[in-house]
């Protein structure tokens, strides 16, 4: 009979080399959708260890695909998804910030990119797309592809498509992002702010969160 090793210690995370954020971690907190900053925090800092989530991709993989078709058809060069991936180091602070967004689109010197979203929309999207809009010329994978210029945005829903003009990455937003980031960054850590609803997805597990819900 197998018994269970009670002394095994419960995998650590990993500091991370350099600090590292995702475009969708910045969106939800630009958003006001994710109240406890501290996990956000803790996952720029440190390498966590994925949930096992049932999240199926095929439907917005299928969209993806036929979104891709309609724009060639229309006499767009496409870019998709892996093509897209880009990172962007940080120049004020020490932190790469990473995206990925589902489509870049050209034709001509039009650049387009769209985010496809599956769900009910949430403000959260309309952010994480003006975030590719915003570092998508700056990165070095991709600017080339941006023609070194703020691309036009848009987020493909179900039964509707979002515009997002390349003059809404105004002032106001960068300064917004700017003290985003300079707080995430600093040394101080954040203290957990938890809820039922965002501890059932967090990826911070319980051995290093005490407050942890679920």
């Amino acid at each position: 009979m197998n018994y269970p090793n009670f002394n095994q210690k419960p995998n650590l995370p990993k500091p991370r080399k350099q600090p590292y954020a995702w475009v969708t971690w910045l969106a939800q907190l630009l958003a006001g959708e994710k109240n406890c900053t501290y996990a956000i925090q803790q996952q720029i800092h440190h390498q966590f260890e994925r949930n096992s989530g049932d999240y199926d991709a095929s439907e917005h993989d299928e969209k993806v695909i036929k979104r891709a078709a309609k724009l060639q058809a229309e006499g767009f060069t496409v870019y998709v998804e892996n093509a897209n991936s880009f990172k962007v180091q940080g120049k004020s602070f020490n932190i790469c910030v990473a995206g990925r967004p589902d489509i870049v689109a050209v034709k001509n010197d039009w650049v387009v990119v769209e985010d496809i979203k599956t769900g009910k929309p949430k403000s959260s999207h309309e952010m994480q797309v003006k975030l590719y809009m915003l570092l998508l010329p700056l990165a070095p994978e991709t600017q080339d592809i941006c023609q070194n210029k703020v691309p036009h945005g848009r987020i493909i829903y179900n039964n509707e498509i979002v515009e997002i003009p390349a003059w809404t990455i105004d002032r106001n937003f960068k300064r917004r992002l700017h003290d985003l980031i300079a707080s995430l960054c600093k040394s101080k850590t954040f203290k957990p702010c938890p809820s039922r609803e965002e501890c059932r997805y967090c990826r911070i597990p319980s051995q290093h969160c005490s407050q942890r819900k679920i």
